[in-house]
C-alpha cells in the first residue's frame, strides 16, 4: 500500500502541477474512511428517536401535532437567570417544546442555534434547562477533545445533512500543497496518510486539485476542510508517539 499511495499522490499533483504553477496547482487530498469500529470505544450521545441533526450541537424533532422539540447543547451564559433561578456563569443544554413555525422562525437551529434562549420570551413553549457539565454529552466532548491532543485530529463524520460517504462514517480529509516552505508537503502527506490508514485500519482515496472549482475534488465539498496545515499538529503528535 505505501507505494501505491506514493504513486497516486504523486499523480495527482503533476496532474496540475507545470513549469509555471498558477493558483494552489499540484495541491492533493487524501480522503481517509475509518471503518465503523475503528473507535468503538467512543461513548456517543443522541436526544432521541426521530430527531434529526440541525448542525453539531443542535437538533430538531416535529412532534406531528403542530409542535416541535428542540435540543441544544452548550448553550452560553446570557442576561438571564440560569436553569436554577441563580446567576448564568456555566453552559447549559436546552430542551424546548413550542408551535412548530414558531420555533423554527426563532430558534435558527440551522445556524446560531444559541438563539434558542429567545424562546424564553414565548409564552408557548415549554422549555427544560439543565447544567452541560452533568449531561452525558459531556462524556463524548472530553473523549474526542483527549483524541485530539493525543493524535492531533479528530476524525469528522456528517451528522446532519446527506452524507455521501455513508451514514454515521468518519472520515478524514488531508491536503498539501508542493512549493512552500511553511506548508506541508506531498511527502508529509504520504507519511501521515499511511501511518493513519495503517492504525486505524481506514481506506485512502486520493483527489487531484481541481482549477475551475478551486478545491480539491472529491465527495466532501467543503472548502473548511482543505487545509494542508491540519498536517502539522497530526505529524507532531505520531513523532511524539513514535509512530513517525
Amino acid at each position: 500500500m505505501k507505494r501505491s499511495l506514493r504513486r497516486h499522490i504523486e499523480h495527482a499533483v503533476n496532474s496540475t502541477w507545470s513549469k509555471n504553477p498558477k493558483s494552489r496547482a499540484g495541491m492533493v487530498g487524501a480522503l481517509l474512511l475509518f471503518p465503523d469500529d475503528a473507535f468503538a470505544d467512543a461513548p456517543a450521545w443522541h436526544p432521541g428517536e426521530g430527531f434529526e441533526n440541525c448542525t453539531g450541537y443542535s437538533w430538531l424533532r416535529s412532534n406531528g401535532d403542530g409542535t416541535a422539540t428542540a435540543v441544544v447543547v452548550g448553550v452560553g451564559p446570557k442576561e438571564r437567570p440560569a436553569y436554577d433561578g441563580g446567576v448564568w456563569t456555566e453552559e447549559e443544554v436546552w430542551t424546548v417544546t413550542a408551535p412548530e413555525e414558531r420555533l423554527l422562525e426563532i430558534s435558527s437551529l440551522w445556524d446560531k442555534p444559541h438563539r434558542i434562549t429567545w424562546m424564553l420570551d414565548e409564552p408557548d413553549a415549554e422549555i427544560h434547562r439543565e447544567p452541560y457539565a452533568l449531561h452525558p454529552v459531556t462524556a463524548v466532548d472530553d473523549y474526542w477533545e483527549h483524541f485530539e491532543d493525543t493524535w492531533g485530529f479528530k476524525p469528522f463524520t456528517l451528522e446532519y445533512g446527506h452524507n455521501p460517504l455513508g451514514d454515521g462514517r468518519r472520515w478524514l480529509l488531508l491536503t498539501s500543497e508542493p512549493g512552500w516552505d511553511n506548508i506541508p508537503d506531498e511527502s508529509d502527506l504520504h507519511y501521515v496518510t499511511y501511518t493513519l490508514a495503517a492504525l486505524f485500519g481506514a481506506e485512502v482515496r486520493v483527489y487531484p486539485y481541481d482549477r475551475h472549482q478551486r478545491r480539491v475534488k472529491g465527495p466532501i465539498d467543503m472548502q473548511i476542510f482543505h487545509t494542508p496545515l491540519a498536517l502539522k499538529p497530526i505529524k507532531a503528535a505520531l513523532t511524539n508517539l513514535g509512530r513517525l
